[in-house]
């Protein structure tokens, strides 16, 4: 079971998005800052805590995804695309979904765009 939990805590993101596996895997070495007009939620897979997902209004009904998955639960990255994806159709008004690649595809992360 893959849950979603909305949180602000930034201690806790600057610390996931800063943790060495997640700037070699997923941030492009570049570190991680909280942005406040992002929503963030906790990802958590089987009971475990896994990660931080969060998207960015980009235009009106247009959200930019992104994720920064711990080394024990990339293997459940698409699953998690997917059940985020569910996530946000059901709980916001949405037109389309994008994710951009990083420039380093590791761990069998998924990149996409949807437009509905």
């Amino acid at each position: 079971m893959i849950t979603f939990t909305p949180t602000r805590n930034i201690d806790l993101i600057e610390t996931v998005g800063n943790h060495p596996d997640i700037i070699a895997g997923s941030n492009n070495g570049d570190g991680y800052d909280y942005k406040p007009e992002c929503r963030y939620f906790e990802v958590n897979v089987h009971g475990q805590f896994g990660g931080i997902v969060y998207y960015n209004e980009i235009q009106p009904l247009t959200f930019d995804c992104h994720a920064m998955y711990l080394p024990e639960i990339r293997g459940f990255s698409k699953e998690i695309g997917l059940a985020f994806w569910r996530y946000i159709l059901t709980n916001t008004t949405v037109q389309c979904v994008t994710s951009f690649a990083a420039r380093k595809f590791r761990h069998g992360q998924m990149y996409c765009a949807m437009i509905g």
